[in-house]
Parts: C-alpha cells; sequence; structure tokens
C-alpha cells in the first residue's frame, strides 16, 4: 500500500491510497494532521514551481563525487547561492546528470509540514515528474492558473496559464529535433486554456477527480528524482538524531570499559590476597604443629587439632576457632567496627572492641544472637568521642 500527498498549501492536502496492484483504496482532501499514513509507503509531491529541473554536465565524473562537482558545473545557472540549494540527482549519462535544485529553506518547510502531522516520507518528489509519460508526446495538466509540463523522462516545469501559450511556443522551437509530435492535456480547471496557435497537435484527455489520482497512477521511482538525498536521505536523518548521542555512548562504552577493568584487576588482586592469606595459615599451621606432614585444608586442620588438644569437643562447647568464626563473620558485617582486645576461656570469647554508636552496637549483638547463633552479653558501653567503647561475652549456642 502506499500514500500520495500532494502537499499543495500548507493548508490543505489531497492524497490517494493505491494498493500494490494500483486499485485506489481511499482519497480525499483536507488538513495534513487529518491523513492516516501508519504503516504506509509515503510519497510526498510537492509544487513544481518550487524545484529547478535541469541537467549539467560532468564529464567522466562518478556519481559519489556528483554532490561536489554539480553545484559548481550550475553555478551561473542559479540566482541563489549554491551552498543555499539542496541538489538532488536522476539519471546519469557519460557526460551528463539530470539534476533537482531546491532552496534548502523550502525542503526543511516541507519536511517539518510531515513531521508535524506525525507522517515521514520515503520519497519527496516534485509534481511535474509524476505525470504520464507517452513517447514522443509531453504531458500537460492544468491547474487554474497552474500548468504543469513533463517534457521527458525527468525533464518538466510549471507554467503560468496567462502566459502558457507563449511558452509553450518557445519551448517546441528550443526543443528542435526533439520536438515531440504531440501535447496530452488533461484540464482540471474551468479556465478552458487555447492552445489552438501551437504548432503541433493537442489532444484532450479525460480529467474528473483528484489531479492527484493522475499523477498516482502514472508514477514510477524510475523515472522520477527523489529529493530526499544527502542531508535528507533517511540515513543521513537517522544519523543525524543519532550524531549528539555518541559523545555520550562513547562515553558510555569507555565507562563499561574501565569498570570491566577495574573488576578483573579488583579480582586479581583478591585471588592474591587469597593466595596470600592461605599462605599465611599454612605456615601458622606449620609452626603451630611442626610434626603434620601433610597440609591441605589447614584452617579446618588447626581446629580439629585446638579440639583435640583441649580434649574434644562439641559444636555447642564453643571451641575458640569455631566460635572466633561465627563471631568474625558478624564483626564483618558492621560499620566502623575495630577490635581492641579479645580472650578465649572456658568456652567464653571476651571481646573489647570500639564502634560508631549504641544503635550498632545493639545491632550487631543482635546479628550475633539471630545470625551467628551465639549466646552475647554487653558487660560495658562507654561512649569516647563520637565513638562508643564496648565490652561484649560472646558464647556459643546454649545446650
Amino acid at each position: 500500500m502506499a500514500l500520495f500527498v500532494y502537499l499543495e498549501t500548507p493548508e490543505s492536502v489531497s492524497w490517494v491510497k493505491l494498493a500494490a496492484d494500483g486499485t485506489v483504496k481511499g482519497r480525499g482532501q483536507g488538513p495534513l494532521a487529518e491523513v492516516d499514513g501508519s504503516g504506509e509507503r509515503i510519497i510526498a509531491i510537492v509544487p513544481g514551481e518550487d524545484v529547478l529541473l535541469c541537467g549539467a554536465e560532468v564529464p567522466g565524473q562518478k556519481r559519489r563525487l556528483l554532490a561536489q562537482a554539480v553545484p559548481y558545473a550550475l553555478e551561473e545557472q542559479l540566482i541563489e547561492d549554491v551552498d543555499d540549494l539542496h541538489f538532488a540527482f536522476g539519471a546519469v549519462t557519460a557526460d551528463e546528470v539530470n539534476v533537482a535544485v531546491v532552496s534548502h529553506t523550502k525542503m526543511n518547510q516541507w519536511l517539518a509540514l510531515l513531521k508535524d502531522a506525525g507522517l515521514e516520507a520515503d520519497q519527496l518528489i516534485p509534481d511535474v515528474l509524476t505525470l504520464p509519460i507517452k513517447e514522443n508526446a509531453w504531458h500537460l495538466l492544468q491547474l487554474n492558473q497552474r500548468l504543469l509540463l513533463r517534457t521527458g523522462t525527468q525533464t518538466g516545469m510549471v507554467l503560468d496559464a496567462e502566459s502558457a501559450a507563449i511558452n509553450l511556443d518557445a519551448l517546441l522551437n528550443e526543443a528542435g529535433e526533439h520536438k515531440p509530435s504531440v501535447i496530452h492535456r488533461q484540464d482540471f480547471s474551468d479556465t478552458g486554456l487555447d492552445l489552438a496557435s501551437l504548432d503541433i497537435d493537442v489532444t484532450d484527455e479525460p480529467a474528473s477527480g483528484l489531479p492527484l489520482s493522475v499523477m498516482a497512477a502514472a508514477y514510477d521511482d524510475k523515472t522520477s528524482i527523489n529529493l530526499l538525498q544527502g542531508p535528507y536521505s533517511r540515513r543521513e536523518r537517522v544519523s543525524r538524531y543519532w550524531r549528539p548521542w555518541r559523545a555520550a555512548a562513547g562515553l558510555l562504552v569507555g565507562f563499561v570499559l574501565v569498570q570491566f577493568v577495574i573488576t578483573i584487576a579488583d579480582k586479581q588482586r583478591l585471588d592474591a590476597k587469597k593466595q596470600a592469606l592461605q599462605t599465611e595459615i599454612e605456615q601458622i599451621y606449620r609452626q603451630t604443629f611442626p610434626d603434620a606432614r601433610k597440609v591441605v585444608k589447614p584452617k579446618l586442620q588447626m581446629e580439629r587439632a585446638l579440639k583435640s588438644m583441649r580434649g574434644g569437643g562439641t559444636a555447642s562447647d564453643g571451641g575458640f576457632a569455631e566460635l572466633l568464626a561465627q563471631a568474625g563473620a558478624q564483626f564483618k558485617e558492621a560499620d566502623k567496627l575495630a577490635v581492641q582486645r579479645l580472650s578465649y576461656k572456658s568456652g567464653q570469647l571476651d571481646v573489647s572492641l570500639f564502634i560508631g554508636d549504641l544503635q550498632a552496637l545493639d545491632q550487631l549483638k543482635q546479628r550475633l544472637v539471630d545470625q551467628g547463633g551465639l549466646q552475647v552479653e554487653i558487660q560495658s558501653a562507654t561512649a569516647k568521642g563520637n565513638q562508643v567503647e564496648a565490652r561484649l561475652k560472646i558464647k556459643g549456642a546454649a545446650s
């Protein structure tokens, strides 16, 4: 399905919807904002008087270099500065290229109209390049005081009704050996333009309904020039919207990479620290038990050896290593905690420490009880500066 929208005026447009087989599925006129283009391929048609169709001689130029060569090849024929103009390219021969020239101001106005209506055109075509093409013939479509004239595959212009006969006569003389044998005319106006003075056959064809219906039915993108090229192409427009975010995206990617490197470095550092601690534990174990032959799990082996030295024990009798491990796991979770002294006697761990405040002390006690499964008694708690000095008595869980 294709939607053709004729941007005749900013206030009112005509539109036609065509199925793939050319069947008309809808048509109408009204404000552009009321046109529903969702899911459609949109061909926007613009007034030809705002677009100059011409040819530029560019011998041997490759298509990718046309954007640089054509503006200067046409500079002397143009009133406006080439920097203010947009150049769209059509068919290219060995030495010449068909060009559509339009001001950036007009391009931006048309695109803004479409955007405000929630539409994005796939193609933007001058109206004269949507008229029917027949061999050795010109096609003339009259819209009140405007006459659209197509003189070739990618050539044409808009004439004023008052001077149309004179201008047509001049164009026919200028065509020379390329002069057509007939002009096919469709008159959608009430003026009844008299072209009897022309030295050429003029045949009148049916003209009813919307002129856009004729354009849509005859439209062929292979014989038109799409103005949405260069800076106005869809790819360039998407790139233009994306461009302001490229720096931010680059920073984000850089940040992620830095974080990844930091994470790897931290992991390596922690692995090294873990290995160093493991080595230190093993050294302490060997110093404590010089007769040990094989050290596989020094922490576990030391706990068992200590229990054995105390004459055995159970989980409930609060062996020193086990009790210290259970309490130490909760000490790590406390903020601003610093252990000053600790001692172990008769299954009881006496700890002197500094901690942030009384609330933090109560939270530590609660964790030792709830998560460590220990018995805890706060023997003293004294405020010193912005910290609290406390003594705790910690035992294993009651039997």
